[in-house]
């Protein structure tokens, strides 16, 4: 799967749930990318370079339990890290009001050689 495919692919099936993350892994196959075999490309560039950002989003859960919405998201993240070598942290922070779902996301593209790929 091209990481065109594969970003859209993942839009498609996380902007309706969490927007943000949707764009984020967009940001990070399309933008960032797996990383370039050329050599002298600026910092993050290269494949062997790790590559990082951070993303937050609030989520209104309207009467859906949060742990669906974070098993929905987790199973979506997963088919990302299987097709990339991307990975997603997620984070969930303390809500500021019921029915609210607060997240923090890390996603990094690690070295390629500590990536075991």
């Amino acid at each position: 799967m091209t990481p065109n495919e594969l970003a859209t692919r993942m839009f498609r099936e996380l902007s309706p749930l969490a927007p943000r993350l949707a764009a984020a892994i967009n940001r990070a196959l399309l933008d960032v990318g797996e990383g370039s075999v050329l050599v002298g490309l600026g910092p993050g560039s290269h494949v062997d370079d790790p590559a990082s950002f951070t993303e937050s989003e609030t989520i209104r859960l309207e009467g859906r339990d949060p742990a669906e919405v974070l098993a929905r998201i987790s199973e979506i993240v997963w088919q990302l890290e299987e097709h990339s070598r991307w990975q997603v942290f997620i984070d969930r922070k303390p809500a500021a009001a019921p029915g609210i779902l607060e997240l923090y996301y890390t996603l990094f593209r690690p070295v390629l050689g500590a990536a075991g790929r």
